[in-house]
């Protein structure tokens, strides 16, 4: 039996009524810190209500002048509203990169205070454990010799109890704290994921808003659609040694096979390869991957502490350069981007596991087994199918975002800010190339 002596029980209280109550100094100064942010929240919240509102006003009516017959009066009308709609992209993503700052640093600030109390709680933890130690280690006749009388002995069984109690508590909210922490760095890690696709984002509204004032300058001069129009709208693929002809020709075999519009899936595969640029850099493509497999996929993942995905997506990837037989060190993929890891393959940025997954019904569609999601055709049919899947067969506005949200974020229902502008700007865009078409 463990005994602990009055000073020792003392002291063990004072440290825990002294770790409570940094909690909860922690918790006053977490809470005057969101008041303090409370107005400027707000007003970024409204200002982005008032665009969403004007936003959908556009909408409908750039959907009414693409159904009237296009004199140059109306084509005119119909772009200085996507110009617009355009600015309004921009402004909200703008607003949203603001929103998502302030979510990040608030979560930065919970890890940190997290990482300080689950500090303390060890160190405490550590001296109680280190005292009843010391009281185990000691003679039983030494133990009874320090007392008096019968009933001070027994009192001091019962605080050594107690003192074992509060360890098994401490223990247990101390594993609780890890647990969260665990949650809010996974968190902290998916809002930066956000804010980079965010930014990613903004750039491609940027490069559409001056396609667009290009291209009202030139109605001016001529109406003239041909492929050289739908060149405007694939300004990212084609970076990526993709040309317009070759992708018009792919995508539309691949959404005909598939069922899905092939304006769509041209809009996706536009603003999927517009998200990997970085700096006017471009990180993916079929020739213009700047990434390594062991660095920017299987070493980023030990990198993160998650040596099953690092090895999942190591075979996965091994797998397919083998059947291909391909040299996987010389193949093209995705740089690490600031956030997550790298190592998607080819124009339509399939992450190895997940083009396993795809590669036995692309094989079935266009007749190449094994598949190469280096290959433009399998690559856009991989993606026609993924959509198709999602609910794109509808053909409908909603199907297409419930469709867009997924291919980005596996959710069809992804509330998530980056999910709502990812969808928009391919919905636009979907539009545009079918004028252009």
């Amino acid at each position: 039996m463990l005994i602990v002596s009055g000073r020792i029980r003392n002291i063990f209280t004072v440290s825990l009524v002294f770790l409570l109550c940094a909690a909860g100094l922690l918790t006053a100064q977490y809470s005057a810190h969101a008041e303090t942010d409370m107005e400027k929240r707000a007003a970024v919240q409204k200002n982005l209500d008032q665009l969403e509102q004007e936003a959908q006003q556009l909408d409908t009516f750039i959907g009414q002048t693409h159904q009237e017959t296009q004199s140059l009066a109306s084509a005119k009308k119909t772009l200085d509203g996507e110009v617009r709609r355009r600015e309004i992209e921009i402004s909200r993503l703008a607003l949203s990169l603001k929103k998502t700052s302030f979510e990040i640093t608030d979560k930065k600030s919970g890890v940190a205070e997290l990482s300080k109390k689950i500090n303390k709680s060890r160190q405490g933890l550590s001296a109680s454990i280190f005292l009843l130690y010391s009281y185990d280690e000691e003679n039983p006749l030494t133990i009874l010799l320090k007392h008096t009388n019968i009933s001070s002995f027994f009192r001091s069984v019962d605080a050594v109890d107690k003192v074992q109690t509060n360890i098994q508590n401490s223990l247990k909210n101390f594993r609780d704290d890890r647990t969260e922490l665990q949650k809010q760095q996974q968190d902290l890690e998916d809002s930066e994921k956000e804010q980079e696709d965010l930014k990613a984002l903004q750039e491609v509204e940027r490069t559409s808003l001056t396609q667009k004032q290009q291209e009202k300058d030139q109605l001016l001069k001529s109406k003239q659609k041909d492929i050289a129009a739908l060149r405007t709208q694939l300004f990212y693929l084609e970076k990526t040694g993709v040309t317009a002809e070759t992708a018009l020709r792919v995508a539309d075999l691949a959404a005909k096979r598939s069922g899905i519009r092939t304006a769509f899936l041209l809009a996706l595969l536009e603003v999927e390869t517009g998200k990997q640029f970085e700096d006017g850099v471009l990180t993916v493509g079929t020739n213009l991957g700047t990434g390594n497999w062991k660095r920017d996929l299987y070493q980023c993942y030990i990198n993160l502490g998650k040596p099953k995905n690092a090895e999942f997506e190591k075979n996965a990837y091994l797998k397919i350069t083998s059947s291909l037989g391909l040299n996987p060190d010389s193949m093209p993929v995705s740089r690490k981007p600031n956030y997550g890891c790298g190592g998607a393959m080819g124009p339509a940025q399939f992450i190895p596991s997940t083009w396993l997954n795809f590669s036995d019904s692309v094989a079935e569609l266009t007749g190449h087994n094994p598949p190469n999601p280096w290959n433009p055709e399998d690559a856009f049919q991989a993606a026609a199918i993924f959509l198709a899947r999602a609910g794109a067969t509808s053909q409908t506005n909603a199907g297409e975002i419930a469709a867009a949200k997924t291919y980005i974020s596996g959710s069809a229902t992804c509330t998530k800010s980056i999910c709502k502008y990812y969808s928009n700007r391919i919905i636009a865009l979907a539009q545009e190339i079918t004028t252009a078409l």
